[in-house]
Protein backbone atom coordinates (compact mmCIF):
# COMPACT_ATOMS: atom_id res chain seq x y z
CA UNK A 1 0.00 0.00 0.00
CA UNK A 2 1.93 3.45 -1.43
CA UNK A 3 1.33 6.30 1.46
CA UNK A 4 0.61 9.54 -0.28
CA UNK A 5 1.37 12.34 2.15
CA UNK A 6 1.16 16.39 2.00
CA UNK A 7 4.37 18.09 -0.09
CA UNK A 8 6.78 18.88 3.13
CA UNK A 9 7.67 22.15 3.95
CA UNK A 10 11.54 22.85 2.78
CA UNK A 11 14.19 21.14 4.76
CA UNK A 12 16.07 22.64 7.50
CA UNK A 13 19.41 21.63 7.47
CA UNK A 14 21.63 21.18 10.65
CA UNK A 15 25.21 23.46 9.49
CA UNK A 16 27.04 20.11 11.47
CA UNK A 17 25.67 18.14 8.45
CA UNK A 18 26.39 21.00 5.85
CA UNK A 19 29.50 21.45 6.85
CA UNK A 20 30.29 17.53 6.36
CA UNK A 21 32.88 16.08 4.19
CA UNK A 22 34.57 13.46 3.21
CA UNK A 23 38.05 14.27 5.10
CA UNK A 24 35.79 14.53 8.07
CA UNK A 25 33.73 11.64 8.09
CA UNK A 26 37.24 9.73 7.89
CA UNK A 27 38.55 12.00 10.94
CA UNK A 28 35.46 10.79 12.59
CA UNK A 29 35.54 7.17 12.26
CA UNK A 30 39.57 7.39 13.00
CA UNK A 31 38.34 9.34 16.24
CA UNK A 32 35.45 6.37 16.56
CA UNK A 33 37.76 3.64 16.09
CA UNK A 34 40.30 4.48 18.46
CA UNK A 35 37.90 4.71 21.29
CA UNK A 36 37.31 0.95 20.57
CA UNK A 37 40.78 0.69 20.52
CA UNK A 38 41.38 1.77 23.69
CA UNK A 39 38.48 0.14 25.49
CA UNK A 40 36.70 3.40 26.28
CA UNK A 41 33.42 3.19 28.75
CA UNK A 42 30.51 2.78 27.25
CA UNK A 43 29.45 6.28 28.46
CA UNK A 44 32.28 7.75 25.83
CA UNK A 45 31.42 5.54 23.05
CA UNK A 46 27.46 6.36 23.62
CA UNK A 47 28.45 10.22 23.78
CA UNK A 48 29.94 10.17 20.57
CA UNK A 49 27.61 8.52 18.67
CA UNK A 50 24.90 10.89 20.44
CA UNK A 51 26.86 13.70 18.49
CA UNK A 52 27.28 11.91 14.99
CA UNK A 53 24.19 10.64 14.12
CA UNK A 54 24.89 9.68 10.75
CA UNK A 55 26.70 6.52 12.11
CA UNK A 56 23.77 5.33 12.06
CA UNK A 57 23.11 5.22 8.51
CA UNK A 58 21.36 1.88 7.51
CA UNK A 59 19.21 1.87 10.60
CA UNK A 60 18.35 5.75 10.93
CA UNK A 61 17.04 6.73 7.38
CA UNK A 62 18.86 9.74 6.81
CA UNK A 63 16.51 11.60 4.72
CA UNK A 64 13.21 10.74 6.96
CA UNK A 65 11.13 12.27 8.99
CA UNK A 66 12.75 10.85 12.29
CA UNK A 67 15.47 11.84 14.07
CA UNK A 68 17.35 10.04 16.75
CA UNK A 69 16.50 10.09 20.22
CA UNK A 70 19.06 9.35 23.52
CA UNK A 71 18.83 8.10 26.71
CA UNK A 72 14.74 7.04 26.17
CA UNK A 73 13.36 6.09 29.25
CA UNK A 74 10.59 3.36 29.60
CA UNK A 75 8.81 4.42 32.88
CA UNK A 76 10.97 4.29 35.42
CA UNK A 77 11.97 0.69 34.89
CA UNK A 78 14.21 1.00 31.54
CA UNK A 79 16.55 3.42 29.83
CA UNK A 80 16.59 2.89 25.87
CA UNK A 81 20.10 4.20 24.79
CA UNK A 82 18.75 5.56 21.68
CA UNK A 83 15.52 5.30 19.88
CA UNK A 84 14.69 6.57 16.34
CA UNK A 85 11.57 4.76 13.43
CA UNK A 86 11.48 4.20 10.09
CA UNK A 87 9.10 5.38 7.25
CA UNK A 88 8.39 2.41 6.12
CA UNK A 89 5.06 1.57 3.75
CA UNK A 90 3.28 -0.29 6.73
CA UNK A 91 3.52 2.30 8.72
CA UNK A 92 6.48 3.37 11.47
CA UNK A 93 8.77 1.42 12.88
CA UNK A 94 10.67 2.00 16.18
CA UNK A 95 14.13 1.12 16.63
CA UNK A 96 15.74 0.59 19.94
CA UNK A 97 19.66 0.19 19.99
CA UNK A 98 21.44 -0.97 23.16
CA UNK A 99 25.08 -0.06 23.23
CA UNK A 100 28.00 -2.16 24.97
CA UNK A 101 31.48 -1.35 25.96
CA UNK A 102 34.18 -2.27 23.70
CA UNK A 103 35.40 -4.24 25.75
CA UNK A 104 32.83 -6.48 26.51
CA UNK A 105 33.20 -10.08 24.55
CA UNK A 106 30.49 -11.58 23.05
CA UNK A 107 31.68 -15.14 23.32
CA UNK A 108 33.99 -17.30 26.22
CA UNK A 109 36.73 -18.59 25.52
CA UNK A 110 34.75 -22.57 25.50
CA UNK A 111 32.71 -20.48 22.91
CA UNK A 112 29.44 -19.57 25.26
CA UNK A 113 27.80 -16.36 24.65
CA UNK A 114 29.42 -14.58 27.62
CA UNK A 115 26.97 -12.77 30.67
CA UNK A 116 27.42 -9.03 28.74
CA UNK A 117 26.02 -10.32 25.38
CA UNK A 118 23.22 -12.67 27.76
CA UNK A 119 22.23 -9.57 29.75
CA UNK A 120 22.13 -7.43 26.25
CA UNK A 121 19.67 -9.77 24.74
CA UNK A 122 17.75 -10.38 27.58
CA UNK A 123 17.44 -6.20 27.89
CA UNK A 124 15.95 -5.83 24.69
CA UNK A 125 13.49 -8.79 25.34
CA UNK A 126 12.66 -7.03 28.64
CA UNK A 127 11.67 -3.92 26.70
CA UNK A 128 9.46 -5.61 24.30
CA UNK A 129 7.94 -7.04 27.22
CA UNK A 130 7.56 -3.75 28.89
CA UNK A 131 6.02 -2.21 26.03
CA UNK A 132 3.57 -4.09 25.31
CA UNK A 133 2.33 -4.06 28.94
CA UNK A 134 1.96 -0.93 28.70
CA UNK A 135 0.92 0.01 25.49
CA UNK A 136 -1.08 2.94 25.77
CA UNK A 137 1.21 5.01 27.61
CA UNK A 138 4.47 3.78 25.14
CA UNK A 139 1.92 5.53 21.99
CA UNK A 140 2.09 8.74 23.57
CA UNK A 141 5.77 8.70 23.26
CA UNK A 142 6.57 6.53 20.51
CA UNK A 143 3.29 6.97 18.04
CA UNK A 144 2.04 3.84 16.68
CA UNK A 145 4.99 1.44 18.09
CA UNK A 146 4.19 -2.41 18.56
CA UNK A 147 6.65 -4.62 17.78
CA UNK A 148 9.99 -2.51 17.74
CA UNK A 149 13.22 -3.98 16.23
CA UNK A 150 15.98 -4.26 18.46
CA UNK A 151 19.38 -3.42 17.87
CA UNK A 152 22.83 -4.70 20.25
CA UNK A 153 25.75 -3.12 19.47
CA UNK A 154 28.57 -5.01 21.57
CA UNK A 155 32.40 -5.89 21.69
CA UNK A 156 34.91 -6.06 18.82
CA UNK A 157 34.66 -7.71 15.70
CA UNK A 158 38.33 -8.79 15.86
CA UNK A 159 37.60 -11.14 19.26
CA UNK A 160 35.53 -12.89 16.74
CA UNK A 161 36.58 -16.57 15.86
CA UNK A 162 35.00 -18.57 12.58
CA UNK A 163 33.97 -20.50 15.09
CA UNK A 164 32.29 -17.56 17.10
CA UNK A 165 31.60 -16.09 13.90
CA UNK A 166 28.91 -19.14 12.96
CA UNK A 167 27.49 -19.60 16.33
CA UNK A 168 26.84 -15.86 15.81
CA UNK A 169 24.82 -16.43 12.78
CA UNK A 170 22.97 -18.58 14.24
CA UNK A 171 22.16 -16.62 17.56
CA UNK A 172 21.18 -13.42 15.10
CA UNK A 173 18.86 -16.12 13.34
CA UNK A 174 16.85 -17.19 16.40
CA UNK A 175 16.45 -13.43 17.24
CA UNK A 176 15.84 -12.27 13.73
CA UNK A 177 12.21 -11.23 14.37
CA UNK A 178 12.87 -9.03 16.75
CA UNK A 179 16.78 -8.11 17.35
CA UNK A 180 19.67 -7.61 15.20
CA UNK A 181 23.18 -8.52 17.01
CA UNK A 182 26.19 -6.71 15.69
CA UNK A 183 29.77 -5.59 16.73
CA UNK A 184 30.38 -2.11 17.55
CA UNK A 185 32.93 -2.04 14.42
CA UNK A 186 29.59 -2.03 12.20
CA UNK A 187 29.19 1.60 12.59
CA UNK A 188 32.33 2.35 11.18
CA UNK A 189 31.19 1.10 8.03
CA UNK A 190 27.95 2.32 8.31
CA UNK A 191 29.42 6.16 8.70
CA UNK A 192 31.82 5.26 5.71
CA UNK A 193 28.33 4.94 3.54
CA UNK A 194 27.73 7.95 4.35
CA UNK A 195 30.53 9.53 2.27
CA UNK A 196 28.84 8.83 -1.06
CA UNK A 197 26.48 11.49 -0.34
CA UNK A 198 28.95 14.44 0.44
CA UNK A 199 31.21 13.79 -2.55
CA UNK A 200 29.31 17.13 -4.71
CA UNK A 201 31.36 18.94 -2.07
CA UNK A 202 28.24 20.64 -1.02
CA UNK A 203 27.94 18.84 2.39
CA UNK A 204 24.83 16.91 3.78
CA UNK A 205 21.34 17.81 3.11
CA UNK A 206 19.52 15.68 4.62
CA UNK A 207 17.35 16.87 7.81
CA UNK A 208 18.07 14.31 10.64
CA UNK A 209 20.58 16.77 12.94
CA UNK A 210 23.69 15.79 13.94
CA UNK A 211 23.10 15.65 17.44
CA UNK A 212 20.74 13.18 19.11
CA UNK A 213 17.51 14.46 20.81
CA UNK A 214 16.88 14.15 24.58
CA UNK A 215 13.93 11.86 26.15
CA UNK A 216 12.61 15.38 27.03
CA UNK A 217 12.23 16.64 23.07
CA UNK A 218 11.07 12.83 22.07
CA UNK A 219 7.80 13.77 25.07
CA UNK A 220 7.10 17.25 24.15
CA UNK A 221 6.46 16.01 20.71
CA UNK A 222 8.45 15.49 17.21
CA UNK A 223 9.58 17.50 14.87
CA UNK A 224 7.20 19.24 12.26
CA UNK A 225 8.40 16.60 9.97
CA UNK A 226 8.02 13.74 11.65
CA UNK A 227 4.70 14.80 13.23
CA UNK A 228 2.57 15.66 10.28
CA UNK A 229 4.21 12.07 8.88
CA UNK A 230 3.47 10.04 11.80
CA UNK A 231 -0.14 11.54 12.28
CA UNK A 232 -1.12 11.39 8.48
CA UNK A 233 -4.34 8.46 8.34
CA UNK A 234 -2.87 6.72 5.68
CA UNK A 235 0.01 5.88 7.73
CA UNK A 236 -2.05 4.88 10.87
CA UNK A 237 -3.99 2.58 8.51
CA UNK A 238 -1.35 1.42 7.17
CA UNK A 239 0.29 0.09 10.22
CA UNK A 240 -2.95 -1.04 11.91
CA UNK A 241 -3.65 -3.07 8.62
CA UNK A 242 0.09 -4.56 7.86
CA UNK A 243 1.87 -5.63 10.99
CA UNK A 244 1.99 -9.00 9.93
CA UNK A 245 3.33 -8.09 6.83
CA UNK A 246 6.14 -6.35 8.27
CA UNK A 247 7.32 -9.19 10.72
CA UNK A 248 7.55 -11.08 7.56
CA UNK A 249 9.36 -8.93 5.94
CA UNK A 250 12.05 -9.00 8.89
CA UNK A 251 11.53 -12.87 8.06
CA UNK A 252 12.42 -12.14 4.30
CA UNK A 253 15.38 -9.49 4.99
CA UNK A 254 17.10 -11.83 7.08
CA UNK A 255 17.24 -14.50 5.22
CA UNK A 256 18.31 -12.36 2.23
CA UNK A 257 21.46 -10.82 3.90
CA UNK A 258 22.48 -14.66 5.03
CA UNK A 259 25.45 -14.63 2.20
CA UNK A 260 26.46 -11.49 3.26
CA UNK A 261 26.42 -12.30 7.01
CA UNK A 262 29.36 -14.62 5.89
CA UNK A 263 31.36 -11.96 3.90
CA UNK A 264 30.69 -9.40 6.63
CA UNK A 265 32.04 -11.43 9.66
CA UNK A 266 29.34 -10.82 12.21
CA UNK A 267 26.99 -8.90 10.37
Amino acid sequence: MKIELEKPPPLLIDPLVKALTEKKIDQDIKEYQSLLDNESSEQNVHDFLASHSYFFNGILRLYGESPIYSKVKLGAEYEVDFACFDTGSFGPEWYLIEIEAPAKKLFTKSGDPTSDLTHAIQQVRDWHTWIHENLNYVRKLMPLIEYPLGFVFIGRRSHLTNDTKRKLRRLAHDHRMFMRIHTLDWLSGTASSVKYLVRTGKGGTWPVPMHALSHSELAKGKPELAHGWLNHPNVSHAHDAFQNLLLNQRNYSYLNLAEYRDDDEEN
